[in-house]
This record gives structure tokens, C-alpha cells and sequence, in this order.
């Protein structure tokens, strides 16, 4: 029984990694772009009961507007509407611009490595 819940372990954590790493597979192999932008308003969602926000973002490419939501949801609408912020995309793909966090997703990586590594310690004691 250890066994299995172990592998399931080992597939949900394999699944997040993909499912997160799909579109940072992008950002890492091509050059990125730095754009200025503005937030529009924010998006709602449901948490445990709570409210969370996430700000939508708005940017300028070749006379194009480009509406994005940030990917971090937090208990507040922040930062605030009408508030400037700088965003990275990888060239051609406008629709992956996000605000830069390399920290936050320096520390998501390594809690889901971490995780593999604690689930193969488990099944290969």
C-alpha cells in the first residue's frame, strides 16, 4: 500500500512540474521582452471560503492592446488599479507576460523537487 500511494505521489508531483514548467520551458528558451504596463482591474476567485484577487494587466504591442492576469492571487486587490508595472515575455509569445517574481518560482520548483526527492526516498527505503 506504501508502494502505490507512493507512485501517485510521484505522478501528482511529475504532473505539476510539468503543468508549471510547459510554459516556463518558453520563457527560458527565448529571449524575453520587457514591456511597461497597467493594471486595469482585478480578477476574482474563491479560496477556502475567501475572496482572492489577481490583477489584470494591460500592455501595448504595435498599436495592440494586450490584456493579461497576473498568476499570483492574493487576499487584497493589489497593487491597485492604475498602478504601473514592468512585465517580461518571451519574444512572439505576448500572451505568456507575466510580472517578474524569479524568487516565487525559484522556491515553487524547489518545493516540487523537493517533494520528488522525499517521495523516491520513501519508495526506494
Amino acid at each position: 500500500m506504501r508502494q502505490a500511494m507512493g507512485w501517485i505521489g510521484v505522478a501528482l508531483v511529475l504532473f505539476a512540474l510539468w503543468v508549471t514548467a510547459r510554459r516556463d520551458w518558453v520563457r527560458l528558451t527565448r529571449a524575453s521582452v520587457r514591456v511597461p504596463a497597467k493594471v486595469v482591474g482585478h480578477s476574482t476567485s474563491w479560496d477556502d471560503g475567501q475572496r482572492a484577487y489577481a490583477a489584470r494587466l494591460v500592455f501595448d504591442l504595435d498599436g495592440q492592446s494586450i490584456e493579461v492576469v497576473d498568476q499570483v492571487f492574493s487576499s487584497r486587490p493589489n497593487p491597485p488599479i492604475g498602478a504601473e508595472l514592468w512585465l517580461n515575455y518571451p519574444i512572439g509569445r505576448p500572451d505568456l507576460a507575466r510580472i517578474p517574481r524569479p524568487v516565487t518560482w525559484l522556491l515553487v520548483y524547489a518545493a516540487l523537487l523537493t517533494m520528488l526527492v522525499l517521495l523516491g526516498m520513501v519508495l526506494w527505503a
